[in-house]
């Protein structure tokens, strides 16, 4: 986990790291892993708040699309094979490693600096609060490879910003700032570049002045009313992704991000 992921605790806040800035922090098999695992610490933990922030110039790149990600590995077969099956239980392993932090007794705030694209703003997307710096920017652009934002993304996405605009980020793949995101209600503030984690840490200092038992109860009661229906449309998300892949498009939209290509479905 060192290798791929930082914790500090100071007091009743933990900050959490991605620290793979040589490769923009994207996803790789270790990351996914090491986010859920530490996820999971920090219900038995009881931090006030938690931070999420990623190492370097930006925040999450999202997946690792390079060929020494055995991640990419284990599902190519199974894509191959047509296994949706496999495949949905690939996915809902990938989607806890983000839903650990979404449940967290805790306020979860994400300071984002640079790219924010993909499986990076899936896991923004599982914070309370989100921070970013004016260069910020944000995408999803999995359609354009053959796959689905199915960690989360169509469900978070459409609840927090609305259906129509979240249709225009995932069915187009654009890429939008700071400023456009602040307006759509995407992330809570913009900051000067460099101090989104500074922000983050003034807004924790904050909450840590509330009530715990307030501050905790409000929270639950935020994520209860806003979580109604999840569960089956989180179970649809999933089993859209695992028919994206089995479609065979997932091969050509990585075969033409690596020639730096236009992809011919």
């Amino acid at each position: 986990m060192a290798d791929t992921l930082r914790v500090e605790r100071t007091g009743e806040i933990v900050e959490v790291t991605l620290a793979r800035p040589s490769h923009r922090n994207a996803l790789d098999d270790d990351l996914w892993q090491a986010l859920r695992r530490e996820g999971l610490a920090l219900h038995d933990a009881y931090p006030r708040v938690v931070i999420l922030s990623g190492e370097g110039e930006h925040f999450c790149a999202g997946m690792d699309l390079s060929p020494s990600n055995p991640l990419l590995a284990r599902i190519a077969p199974l894509v191959a094979a047509h296994d949706t099956y496999r495949l949905s239980e690939v996915i809902r392993h990938l989607k806890a490693s983000f839903g650990v932090f979404a449940r967290l007794p805790a306020v979860v705030i994400c300071a984002i600096e640079g790219a924010c694209l993909g499986g990076g703003l899936e896991l923004a997307l599982a914070a309370d609060l989100r921070i970013a710096g004016e260069s910020a920017v944000f995408s999803m652009p999995e359609t354009q490879f053959g796959m689905v934002p199915d960690v989360g993304g169509t469900v978070r996405l459409s609840k927090l910003i609305g259906r129509s605009r979240a249709s225009e980020l995932i069915l187009t793949g654009e890429r939008i700032g700071a400023i456009k995101a602040e307006r759509w209600g995407l992330v809570n503030e913009v900051v000067h570049d460099g101090t989104a984690l500074e922000r983050a840490r003034a807004v924790a200092a904050r909450i840590l002045k509330a009530s715990p038992t307030a501050t905790r109860q409000a929270l639950l009661a935020l994520r209860h009313a806003d979580e109604l229906g999840d569960d089956e449309r989180f179970e649809i998300e999933t089993e859209a992704g695992a028919r994206a892949l089995v479609s065979g498009e997932v091969t050509e939209g990585l075969a033409s991000f690596a020639a730096k290509r236009e992809p011919r479905w």
